[in-house]
């Protein structure tokens, strides 16, 4: 802490399963930041080892994150998936978005699951100004990297005018044109329903998009060779209608977490 002006800091106990579904999120986030420039770090303290320390930040469970800003600490609030981590502290340490060149464009789409992007013509118009807003919510400021660009051949590779709001995903049809009222509450929502797959197979990266937001979702559980059949087809139609008002979302009941979910559920493969 005495060398890092910013430090996120893990406690974890070896037995906790939690830390253990984090760890290799914590550590793709931890070489993600290292490469970036400057460099940020990440950190990890065995509680059981070291109970002082433990004790003197009040660790009550496993695990517990704090960010520390130039020795000052806060909660870490953000989200368990690399993107979510990294998101997270680059919003603590520098500005909301970040202007990029066309190639810099693709290297952070190349990098991200979820990049917001505006293209402008100028960083004092308003709809500018209603981006760096959309980029402080906290609803969506963690999940997606935000970027702008005043280049316009830049937008019109991409299919876009400007000013415009695209946003790039790496499943579905991507990238995406926002065309509806420039308000931040009306462009949040609009994301929120665009940060997740039309049909999303369940997995640790959608608990928190599904059940930490309470949105509605009805979920198909089936096995791997029902995926072509008549009513997944007929699921996947659904899907594209209600998108942004229901989730549809399918699990299997046999492996890892979706066999967790199928159990909590109370659905087994008969």
């Amino acid at each position: 802490m005495n060398k890092h002006d910013y430090l996120l800091v893990e406690f974890y106990a070896p037995w906790c399963g939690h830390c253990k579904a984090l760890a290799p999120e914590y550590a793709k986030a931890a070489k993600r930041l290292r490469e970036n420039n400057p460099p940020y770090y990440l950190a990890k303290l065995d509680a059981t080892e070291h109970k002082a320390q433990a004790e003197k930040h009040g660790i009550r469970g496993f695990p517990t994150l704090f960010f520390f800003k130039n020795g000052v600490k806060m909660e870490y609030n953000g989200g368990r998936t690399e993107n979510e981590i990294v998101n997270w502290i680059l919003k603590k340490v520098g500005p909301a978005s970040s202007e990029v060149s066309c190639e810099g464009l693709k290297e952070k789409t190349a990098q991200s699951k979820l990049v917001a992007a505006f293209f402008g013509d100028s960083a004092s118009s308003k709809e500018h100004a209603t981006f760096l807003e959309v980029a402080s919510n906290g609803q969506v400021s963690e999940k997606f990297t935000f970027v702008h660009i005043f280049d316009k051949e830049c937008a019109s590779s991409h299919g876009a005018s400007q000013p415009a709001f695209l946003v790039f995903r790496q499943f579905d049809t991507s990238p995406v044109t926002y065309n509806g009222p420039h308000e931040a509450a009306a462009i949040v929502d609009w994301m929120q329903a665009q940060s997740v797959p039309t049909v999303i197979e369940f997995s640790e990266d959608y608990i928190e998009p599904i059940f930490g937001q309470k949105q509605a979702a009805i979920f198909l559980f089936r096995s791997s060779s029902d995926a072509s059949s008549d009513f997944s087809k007929h699921f996947e139609t659904a899907a594209h209608q209600l998108k942004g008002k229901i989730l549809f979302v399918t699990s299997g009941v046999t492996d890892g977490i979706q066999a967790r979910l199928g159990e909590f559920i109370g659905v087994d493969a008969s």
